[in-house]
């Protein structure tokens, strides 16, 4: 996590085909973060407010800023912190049962990307790739 996600910056975030991303921009290139699992961010926003709402008022608190951290918890949690002592933290796992998250440098594993993905229900996570 740390050497794909240090000292990148949040580019842009949104929902693509029912999935919240995160977009992390860095010299090399692109680091794309998909994730279908709860979602905590720090500082936390106003509990009157919807699922939805807090999730983009969450995103858009990140937006811009520079990752100084980032690390995967024992349980797959994918935890990322940013230059202003703000952060967010993916649940290792899905209430559905699907992959909590995947994050990938947007590059084909048999091109030498690199690809992670937890695995719900085991705190566990795969790697494809390599980080030479």
């Amino acid at each position: 996590m740390s050497t794909l996600l240090v000292n990148t910056n949040v580019e842009s975030f949104g929902v693509l085909h029912q999935s919240p991303y995160i977009q992390f921009r860095e010299e090399q290139g692109d680091i794309e973060l998909y994730f279908d699992a709860g979602v905590t961010f720090y500082p936390q926003r106003d509990d009157k407010l919807s699922e939805a709402e807090r999730m983009l008022l969450g995103m858009n608190s990140v937006n811009l800023k520079r990752v100084v951290d980032a690390f995967c918890t024992d349980t797959a949690d994918l935890e990322v912190r940013f230059d202003d002592g703000s952060w967010f933290r993916i649940n290792g796992t899905s209430e559905e049962g699907n992959e909590p998250w995947q994050l990938s440098d947007g590059t084909s594993v048999d091109e030498g990307g690199i690809l992670l993905i937890a695995s719900s229900g085991d705190s566990n996570y795969a790697v494809w790739g390599s980080l030479e």
